[in-house]
């Protein structure tokens, strides 16, 4: 094979990985069908066949160790493992095509480690793939943890103006505002229609994205609906630790990034000096005959 041949291979591989990673960026638009397999808890089709059981168990890994925080992130886990193996399978068709065109050119021996490395890096992909669902899983949740915080405090501030209990809620969708409060807004709004109480719609909350403090507001919420018991001072105080705890979480990440940036402020420091420094050792090595 010539080079311009190989060459040519070598850049069809490359187009069709660049069209996996293109493929697996975009996702599939929603449906009904899709929608009430969520519904039913049937994410993904039953496949026949010999290939079923090689499909589930990456299928079954994910839903293991995510759980419910792929309803969180509104991902299946179908979807993530095809990510992985397209992450896994075009990083390795890259390194592989690079390799055999720096080979053509006399540019880099050939050498079977080369497929290793390849197999390392495609390994490394799919880990970094695997490894940004949870950090999509975990932001999420605190996100929706902080405007669960904003939503306690705005009921308490419309509890301390008189307002019932129905109304201060109301109040607090009305002003609250952002993409995380938005999760909040919707399932109460539309608790209603799903037959729900408004406490149990709270309550699923606090449940599905692990905020004990709403599932704890959600029962005072109860106990006044079902009993008519006053829960301004709960909510008040309620209002107060979220906030507390809130503000010691950006405490906890402002010193997380002081502590990340400090490694590369020596470093630029250290280098700085060095290259500060050189002409004068320059200097004093020339005049002692070095």
């Amino acid at each position: 094979m010539t080079p311009l041949q190989m060459s040519a291979a070598v850049m069809a591989v490359l187009a069709a990985a660049v069209a996996c990673f293109e493929h697996s960026a975009h996702r599939a638009p929603a449906s009904v069908a899709l929608a009430r397999r969520r519904m039913l808890g049937q994410d993904d089709l039953p496949i026949d066949g010999p290939m079923a059981s090689l499909r589930q168990r990456p299928v079954a890994f994910v839903e293991q160790h995510v759980g419910s925080g792929l309803a969180i992130i509104d991902r299946s886990a179908l979807e993530i493992v095809g990510q992985m193996v397209t992450a896994f399978t075009g990083v390795f068709c890259i390194v592989i095509a690079g390799t055999v065109v720096l080979n053509q050119f006399d540019l880099l021996p050939w050498s079977p480690m080369w497929v290793v490395a390849s197999a390392v890096f495609a390994t490394f992909a799919a880990w970094t793939v695997w490894r940004g669902v949870g950090v999509a899983v975990r932001r999420r949740r605190e996100d929706v943890r902080r405007a669960a915080a904003d939503f306690v405090q705005l009921v308490a501030v419309g509890l301390t103006t008189d307002h019932s209990v129905e109304e201060a809620i109301r109040f607090a969708l009305d002003v609250g505002d952002g993409d995380a409060f938005d999760v909040i807004r919707s399932e109460l709004l539309s608790a209603p229609q799903r037959g729900l109480a408004i406490w149990e719609a709270l309550r699923a909350v606090g449940e599905q994205y692990e905020i004990r403090e709403l599932e704890e507001f959600a029962s005072s919420v109860e106990r006044q609906g079902l009993q008519g018991v006053s829960i301004g001072a709960t909510v008040a105080s309620m209002a107060v630790a979220m906030r507390e705890r809130a503000l010691d979480e950006l405490e906890r990440a402002a010193d997380r990034a002081n502590a990340n940036l400090a490694g590369p402020t020596i470093g630029f420091v250290v280098a700085t000096i060095a290259f500060l420094a050189y002409p004068l050792a320059q200097r004093i090595s020339d005049a002692f005959g070095g």
